[in-house]
């Protein structure tokens, strides 16, 4: 975490609202980023980042700087999303997650790119919730095996295993998608 972050904590924890707004604006992307991923339902992730920020300025006065800041804060995301799945608010549909280029060449290739993006979403909502999670933290989050350990309170080993068997069902569930090793030779 940087300095500038580190600089926020006393303010922050004090209830300077310039401080919590500088907090907002540094976090806001990030873990809308990952709800939204999480979740699937863009419709949702507006609501759910204000809870989630609102329950991260309810808990100032208990925030210790542990240099983990990241970590806490999507764990408080986290459980804001499975809260929500669990007062039964929230179904986690496919992922609708694809930016077709504006400069592909035929109206047919934008056709297939999104009925691939649709059939690869779908493949990730449908893993069970320990590996999608995982899936979701390695490959949109970019994080480690060690942030999600901390994160998660999972070892490093489970969670590898974990993103190990959540490629290996989508290779199983998507592997008509790949090109035919006769057409790649072409």
């Amino acid at each position: 975490m940087g300095n500038e972050e580190t600089d926020l904590f006393p303010g922050w924890q004090n209830g300077d609202p310039a401080a919590f707004s500088a907090l907002v604006r540094h976090w806001q992307a990030p873990i809308a980023r990952f709800l939204f991923h999480y979740v699937g339902r863009k419709d949702l992730v507006q609501d759910l980042c204000q809870e989630v920020f609102l329950r991260v300025f309810l808990a100032a006065p208990r925030y210790r700087e542990r240099g983990e800041l990241s970590a806490w804060l999507y764990r408080i995301a986290l459980n804001v999303a499975r809260d929500r799945a669990r007062r039964g608010r929230l179904d986690v549909t496919p992922l609708m997650d694809f930016d077709i280029a504006s400069d592909l060449p035929a109206p047919g290739d934008r056709f297939e790119r999104h009925e691939t993006s649709q059939l690869v979403c779908r493949a990730v909502a449908e893993l069970p919730e320990p590996l999608r999670l995982v899936l979701i933290l390695r490959h949109y989050e970019n994080m480690n095996f060690e942030q999600m350990a901390r994160l998660l309170g999972t070892p490093a080993s489970t969670l590898k295993s974990r993103f190990t068997a959540a490629l290996n069902i989508l290779r199983q569930r998507l592997g008509h998608l790949a090109p035919d090793n006769e057409e790649s030779k072409k």
